[in-house]
């Protein structure tokens, strides 16, 4: 085996699989809450690990990383975004499995013991999925190729490690209690599809 070429077969499933570790690791740090809706497990660090892998700034790292660690401007391009997608559909298909995206009715009385099952409302799904594939598509290669450029001993290498930072910044500030646009999703309800991460900005 040519060990020079075995680290460029291994960075694509390496990437992509860590992309799906990082999707489901949110969703599965939830469980099914005694009002209905979604609380999260494993205690203090659980609840934190939970709050980290769904802000959108940790996407954003994932996105670098990938670069940082493909070297190669073009290959960071594709991947990265890639990995985002792949880590997308990760997060929608748990939350599809844990009962998300459920269309229901109107009438209470269709709701409850003995009722048919609910049907799952799959454009509320493909909506959700379809803006964060374009979010992935518009800044994932631009996250990734800063990453790859990343690695210049270069001035200008070195500002580019300020972008997740900077980005983790402007996302927590958004997030933290007291801020004007602040909601706390970190409990969603029977009826919502919950694809909002905990402490996300309320949607206008």
């Amino acid at each position: 085996m040519n060990v020079t070429l075995a680290p460029s077969r291994m960075m694509v499933p390496a990437a992509l699989s860590v992309g799906v570790v990082v999707g489901v690791m949110g969703p599965l740090l939830t469980r099914q809450a005694a009002d209905g809706g979604r609380e999260t497990v494993g205690g203090p660090v659980g609840h934190v690990v939970h709050l980290i892998s769904s802000a959108g700034w940790s996407w954003a790292a994932l996105a670098f990383a990938v670069g940082w660690v493909c070297r190669s401007g073009r290959r960071a391009v594709w991947l990265a975004p890639a990995t985002l997608m792949v880590a997308v559909a990760a997060y929608y298909l748990v939350k599809l499995g844990q009962g998300g995206f459920r269309a229901y009715p109107l009438d209470p009385r269709d709701f409850g013991d003995g009722a048919a099952p609910l049907p799952i409302d799959w454009g509320s799904m493909a909506g959700s999925m379809t803006v964060w594939w374009i979010g992935a598509l518009v800044f994932g290669p631009l996250l990734g190729l800063a990453g790859a450029h990343a690695r210049d001993p270069r001035p200008y290498g070195w500002l580019l490690h300020l972008l997740v930072p900077a980005i983790a910044i402007a996302d927590m500030s958004l997030r933290c209690p007291g801020t004007p646009n602040w909601t706390d999703n970190s409990r969603s309800t029977p009826g919502t599809s919950y694809a909002s991460p905990p402490c996300s900005p309320r949607p206008p």
